[in-house]
Parts: C-alpha cells; sequence; structure tokens
C-alpha cells in the first residue's frame, strides 16, 4: 500500500484502532519487550507507535524518555509523551540517538524492508536493540535478509501468533 494511502486509512481509523487492536498488540509488545534487558535501554523509540499502546504498557520499565513515532497524525494525537511525525523509511532523528528501536507490525505490505530497517540502524546507538515484528504473511525471508543487510545480528526469533518478533543487535 502506498504510504499516503495508508497514512489517510490510519487517520480515518485512529478512533477506534485501541479498541480493535490492543488485544492482538499488546501480547506482542509484552514478549517481545519480555526478551530485552531490564531497565530497557534508553531513549525508547516506539517505530509506528499509532496511539501509544506501547508506553501505556511500558511506562513501568522505562527510566528515560520513549518516543512516538508514526506517519499518521490522528493516530498521534491520541499518544501522550513526545512523539513525532514520520515514516519507517524517514526517520526524523539523529544518528545513533536510541537505546532500543521497538516497532510492532509497524512493516506492512513492503516491498523491500532493507531500506526501514537500515533506518532502524542508523537511529540506534552501537550498544542499541532492536526488537521487531512483523505480520507472517508479509516476506518474512526478506526481514531476515534485509535485518543482515543493515547489520543486525538476530538475539532471538519468537512466535507471536500472527506475528514474527525479532530481537536484534547492531553487528559488531
Amino acid at each position: 500500500m502506498h504510504l499516503i494511502s495508508l497514512q489517510r486509512s490510519y487517520d480515518r481509523f485512529a478512533p477506534r484502532y485501541d479498541e480493535i487492536f490492543a488485544p492482538q498488540q499488546t501480547p506482542k509488545i509484552e514478549a517481545l519487550v519480555g526478551a530485552l534487558p531490564d531497565p530497557l535501554p534508553t531513549p525508547v523509540l516506539d517505530l509506528g507507535a499509532g496511539t501509544g499502546i506501547a508506553r501505556r504498557l511500558l511506562a513501568d520499565r522505562l527510566s528515560g524518555p520513549l518516543w512516538a513515532i508514526d506517519a499518521s497524525r490522528r493516530m498521534l494525537e491520541r499518544a501522550e509523551g513526545p512523539r513525532a511525525l514520520g515514516d519507517l523509511y524517514r526517520l526524523p532523528l539523529r544518528d545513533g540517538c536510541a537505546g532500543l528501536a521497538l516497532s510492532v507490525t509497524a512493516l506492512l505490505d513492503f516491498v523491500d524492508p532493507a531500506p526501514a530497517l537500515a533506518e532502524m540502524a542508523r537511529v540506534l546507538r552501537p550498544d542499541g536493540w532492536l526488537a521487531l515484528s512483523v505480520l507472517k504473511i508479509e516476506a518474512i525471508a526478506a526481514v531476515q535478509s534485509g535485518l543482515a543487510a543493515a547489520g543486525f545480528e538476530v538475539v532471538r526469533r519468537l512466535d507471536l501468533e500472527q506475528d514474527i518478533g525479532f530481537v536484534c543487535r547492531p553487528g559488531r
């Protein structure tokens, strides 16, 4: 799906997003975060944050800021805390600014996930973490190839019902 169409779709859907998708997203976020060190490395970037479900779930584990980044203005209006409008292919962030990049079911309908994964690698510190999930209906081999091309080492792979989760470190 084209980015503009996806943004418009999420803008229209924002008022009902939590009601419909929080029950699906919550266990994915909990499983991914459960595979990470405690306390969570900060700052945390919630990439494709939507309405901020992750912030609400992680509040007790945060020792620093969590930034919500999403391409949908209407979704971000429902999120709390620091947030910025942006998409996964052109993150509005400086190099090496984050300790953790969390992206839950945000890579959708991709042709090539490598550019988005390279952006995630760009914004992470060398000691950072990436916790990513993608729908099983997506091209998982392309995700694995994109992770490798971006220099990520997969530390753990998780079966998250309708998603596959990847917990990764930048390559050394």
